[in-house]
Protein backbone atom coordinates (compact mmCIF):
# COMPACT_ATOMS: atom_id res chain seq x y z
CA UNK A 1 0.00 0.00 0.00
CA UNK A 2 2.83 2.20 0.85
CA UNK A 3 4.47 2.19 -2.74
CA UNK A 4 1.10 2.96 -4.34
CA UNK A 5 -0.21 6.19 -2.42
CA UNK A 6 3.87 7.23 -2.46
CA UNK A 7 3.50 6.49 -6.24
CA UNK A 8 0.06 8.07 -6.82
CA UNK A 9 0.36 10.92 -4.13
CA UNK A 10 -0.12 14.09 -6.53
CA UNK A 11 -2.16 12.40 -9.04
CA UNK A 12 -5.63 11.62 -7.23
CA UNK A 13 -8.00 14.22 -8.08
CA UNK A 14 -11.62 12.83 -7.53
CA UNK A 15 -11.55 10.05 -4.50
CA UNK A 16 -9.17 12.70 -2.03
CA UNK A 17 -11.21 11.77 0.85
CA UNK A 18 -10.16 7.92 1.02
CA UNK A 19 -6.81 8.81 -0.20
CA UNK A 20 -5.77 11.08 2.45
CA UNK A 21 -6.95 8.63 4.92
CA UNK A 22 -4.58 6.38 3.03
CA UNK A 23 -1.69 8.51 3.44
CA UNK A 24 -2.93 9.41 7.12
CA UNK A 25 -2.65 5.77 8.03
CA UNK A 26 0.94 5.49 6.90
CA UNK A 27 2.27 9.03 7.93
CA UNK A 28 2.65 10.26 4.14
CA UNK A 29 1.78 14.25 3.53
CA UNK A 30 -1.07 14.07 1.06
CA UNK A 31 0.05 16.17 -2.04
CA UNK A 32 -2.55 18.00 -3.93
CA UNK A 33 -3.08 17.40 -7.42
CA UNK A 34 -3.42 19.73 -10.30
CA UNK A 35 -7.05 19.87 -10.84
CA UNK A 36 -6.02 21.83 -14.91
CA UNK A 37 -6.19 19.00 -16.71
CA UNK A 38 -3.34 19.03 -19.69
CA UNK A 39 -3.82 19.14 -23.26
CA UNK A 40 -3.74 15.49 -24.38
CA UNK A 41 -3.45 14.52 -21.08
CA UNK A 42 -4.40 10.48 -20.95
CA UNK A 43 -6.02 10.89 -17.46
CA UNK A 44 -9.68 12.04 -19.23
CA UNK A 45 -9.42 9.24 -21.52
CA UNK A 46 -9.32 6.99 -18.12
CA UNK A 47 -12.43 8.92 -16.69
CA UNK A 48 -14.19 8.18 -19.75
CA UNK A 49 -13.27 4.39 -19.28
CA UNK A 50 -14.94 4.41 -15.82
CA UNK A 51 -17.16 7.25 -15.43
CA UNK A 52 -18.05 8.98 -18.69
CA UNK A 53 -19.91 7.93 -22.18
CA UNK A 54 -19.81 8.07 -25.55
CA UNK A 55 -23.38 8.19 -27.16
CA UNK A 56 -25.22 9.27 -30.31
CA UNK A 57 -27.22 12.57 -29.72
CA UNK A 58 -30.02 11.70 -32.51
CA UNK A 59 -32.06 15.17 -32.11
CA UNK A 60 -29.03 16.79 -32.23
CA UNK A 61 -27.13 14.40 -34.99
CA UNK A 62 -24.40 14.19 -33.73
CA UNK A 63 -21.40 12.23 -31.67
CA UNK A 64 -20.51 13.41 -28.18
CA UNK A 65 -18.87 12.66 -24.94
CA UNK A 66 -20.27 13.40 -20.93
CA UNK A 67 -18.84 12.67 -18.17
CA UNK A 68 -20.87 13.25 -14.97
CA UNK A 69 -19.61 13.34 -10.92
CA UNK A 70 -20.84 14.13 -7.67
CA UNK A 71 -20.60 17.26 -6.86
CA UNK A 72 -17.92 18.21 -3.96
CA UNK A 73 -15.03 20.05 -3.34
CA UNK A 74 -12.49 17.97 -5.69
CA UNK A 75 -14.78 17.88 -8.64
CA UNK A 76 -16.12 21.09 -8.60
CA UNK A 77 -12.08 22.25 -8.89
CA UNK A 78 -11.65 19.59 -12.27
CA UNK A 79 -10.95 22.02 -14.71
CA UNK A 80 -11.46 20.08 -18.90
CA UNK A 81 -10.85 23.19 -20.77
CA UNK A 82 -7.48 22.37 -22.42
CA UNK A 83 -7.74 18.75 -22.12
CA UNK A 84 -9.02 18.45 -25.64
CA UNK A 85 -7.19 21.38 -27.93
CA UNK A 86 -9.64 23.80 -29.94
CA UNK A 87 -12.72 21.99 -27.81
CA UNK A 88 -14.19 23.44 -24.31
CA UNK A 89 -16.97 21.20 -22.74
CA UNK A 90 -19.94 22.34 -21.61
CA UNK A 91 -20.37 22.18 -17.54
CA UNK A 92 -23.51 21.91 -15.47
CA UNK A 93 -24.57 21.66 -11.92
CA UNK A 94 -27.29 19.61 -11.30
CA UNK A 95 -30.04 19.15 -8.45
CA UNK A 96 -30.32 15.49 -8.32
CA UNK A 97 -32.50 13.79 -5.34
CA UNK A 98 -30.05 13.52 -3.05
CA UNK A 99 -27.49 15.67 -4.24
CA UNK A 100 -25.79 17.77 -6.59
CA UNK A 101 -23.69 17.13 -9.79
CA UNK A 102 -21.58 18.15 -12.30
CA UNK A 103 -21.24 17.45 -15.49
CA UNK A 104 -19.42 17.93 -18.18
CA UNK A 105 -19.97 17.83 -22.10
CA UNK A 106 -18.08 17.59 -25.11
CA UNK A 107 -21.01 18.01 -27.38
CA UNK A 108 -20.53 20.25 -30.50
CA UNK A 109 -20.91 19.41 -34.06
CA UNK A 110 -17.51 21.38 -34.71
CA UNK A 111 -15.96 19.78 -31.67
CA UNK A 112 -16.28 16.20 -32.79
CA UNK A 113 -13.16 16.41 -35.55
CA UNK A 114 -11.13 17.28 -31.85
CA UNK A 115 -12.99 14.51 -29.67
CA UNK A 116 -11.61 12.07 -32.59
CA UNK A 117 -8.11 13.42 -32.47
CA UNK A 118 -7.82 12.91 -28.74
CA UNK A 119 -8.90 9.35 -28.26
CA UNK A 120 -6.78 8.36 -31.00
CA UNK A 121 -3.80 9.42 -29.08
CA UNK A 122 -5.31 8.23 -25.92
CA UNK A 123 -7.24 5.02 -27.04
CA UNK A 124 -9.86 3.92 -24.77
CA UNK A 125 -9.74 0.61 -22.97
CA UNK A 126 -13.69 0.14 -23.41
CA UNK A 127 -14.01 -1.38 -27.01
CA UNK A 128 -17.46 -0.32 -27.36
CA UNK A 129 -16.63 3.43 -26.39
CA UNK A 130 -13.93 3.60 -28.54
CA UNK A 131 -15.72 1.69 -31.34
CA UNK A 132 -18.30 4.74 -31.74
CA UNK A 133 -15.32 6.84 -31.57
CA UNK A 134 -13.77 5.73 -34.56
CA UNK A 135 -17.04 6.10 -36.03
CA UNK A 136 -16.40 10.21 -36.31
CA UNK A 137 -14.59 10.58 -39.46
CA UNK A 138 -17.14 8.48 -41.23
CA UNK A 139 -20.77 10.15 -38.85
CA UNK A 140 -19.31 13.39 -40.22
CA UNK A 141 -19.19 12.55 -43.80
CA UNK A 142 -23.06 11.37 -44.24
CA UNK A 143 -24.24 13.05 -40.98
CA UNK A 144 -26.06 15.81 -43.59
CA UNK A 145 -27.95 12.66 -44.92
CA UNK A 146 -30.09 12.61 -42.38
CA UNK A 147 -32.35 15.51 -44.08
CA UNK A 148 -32.81 13.52 -47.53
CA UNK A 149 -36.03 11.63 -48.60
CA UNK A 150 -36.71 8.75 -46.73
CA UNK A 151 -36.61 6.27 -49.88
CA UNK A 152 -33.11 8.19 -51.26
CA UNK A 153 -29.92 5.80 -51.07
CA UNK A 154 -28.34 8.76 -49.11
CA UNK A 155 -30.91 8.35 -45.91
CA UNK A 156 -30.62 4.89 -46.43
CA UNK A 157 -26.73 5.04 -45.72
CA UNK A 158 -27.47 7.41 -42.76
CA UNK A 159 -29.95 4.91 -41.08
CA UNK A 160 -27.50 1.68 -41.54
CA UNK A 161 -25.09 3.87 -39.67
CA UNK A 162 -27.40 4.62 -36.96
CA UNK A 163 -28.40 1.06 -36.93
CA UNK A 164 -24.63 0.03 -36.78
Amino acid sequence: MEYLIVNLNGLIRIKVYNFKKGCDCLGIEFKEANYNILPNDPYFAGLIDTDGSIVFNYSGNRIECNLEFKLNEYTSKLNLDNVIPHYKPAISIRNKQNYKSISFKFQTVNGMVFLYQYFMINRLFSDMKFYRISQILRFIEIRKYNKYPFNSEEFLIYSEFLLN
